[in-house]
């Protein structure tokens, strides 16, 4: 799995055949139903405000997922070089 694209997420079984078979119900995947869910909910209950720290706390962690995922790669590309 792309972990750069993709994450897993734990929740209770009950929870989750809910949403499958709400999912279902409205002919989409399990990831699109969650999707429609979160935007539906980020709309009815964050502020404007809310919503700007919410963008400014995603961009920060991309930033430092990107420095981790470089810093990865240069560890790697050093250990293929070597004797």
């Amino acid at each position: 799995m792309d972990t750069s694209k993709w994450k897993s997420v734990l929740v209770p079984r009950d929870t989750y055949d809910e949403i499958v078979a709400v999912a279902f119900i409205e002919g989409r995947t399990i990831s699109g139903q969650l999707r429609m869910m979160f935007h539906y909910w980020k709309r009815e209950h964050l502020t404007k405000n809310d919503l700007k720290v919410l963008a400014d706390v995603i961009e920060k962690n991309k930033s430092e997922q990107e420095k981790a995922l470089l810093e990865e790669k240069k560890v790697e590309v050093e250990e293929a070089l070597k004797p």
